[in-house]
């Protein structure tokens, strides 16, 4: 995966670096993640994307908790779980595309969020889900208005900050792992 990642990061910087210098800058900002480019026009692709997910997993809430006891328990409870593990996948990739296509690659919000909602109101997903959902959107919040506030009258892209934010809580994570 880390090699995967560097290679396909040096194809991306050597197209930057070839492209034209003026679209460089709106490229870059894109892959560093900011809602700054944001508009009301792309409004209506991020709510299909939210509204994708949300239901889908809010609709199938009990099959994912029956999927907390392990495939085998699922499948005894009725469970398709080969199929619901490809219909989620899909139906993940469509809604993060079309959050990606709007904002850019906003980093270790979708790591972050789950544990802390798991934290906060256990694994079930009645709970979990809608706590995810404010807990993801205050943490984007927060971020892009600190984005704005770093930097000011320039903005930084709200992935450096996610980032950052992130690290400290994958370091937490593991020295807490680690204390276990």
């Amino acid at each position: 995966g880390l090699a995967d990642s560097y290679l396909f990061a040096a194809i991306t910087n050597y197209l930057v670096f070839a492209g034209d210098n003026r679209a460089a800058h709106s490229i870059v900002f894109w892959m560093l993640g900011g809602l700054g480019l944001s508009r009301w026009q792309t409004l209506p692709l991020v709510v299909v994307g939210f509204v994708l997910i949300f239901v889908f997993a809010f609709y199938r809430r009990r099959w994912l908790d029956a999927l907390l006891a392990g495939d085998a328990t699922a499948v005894s409870l009725g469970v398709p779980v080969t199929r619901l593990r490809m219909v989620m996948f899909l139906i993940a990739a469509l809604a993060t595309a079309s959050f990606v296509s709007v904002a850019g690659v906003i980093g270790f919000v979708g790591l972050m969020v789950p544990h802390l909602a798991r934290g906060l109101v256990g694994p079930l997903h009645t709970k979990l889900i809608p706590t995810a959902a404010l807990i993801g959107a205050a943490l984007l919040t927060g971020s892009d208005i600190l984005s704005r506030l770093i930097l000011a009258p320039q903005e930084l892209p709200v992935g450096i900050v996610t980032t950052s934010i992130g690290a400290v809580f994958v370091f937490v994570l593991l020295i807490g792992s680690a204390k276990r």
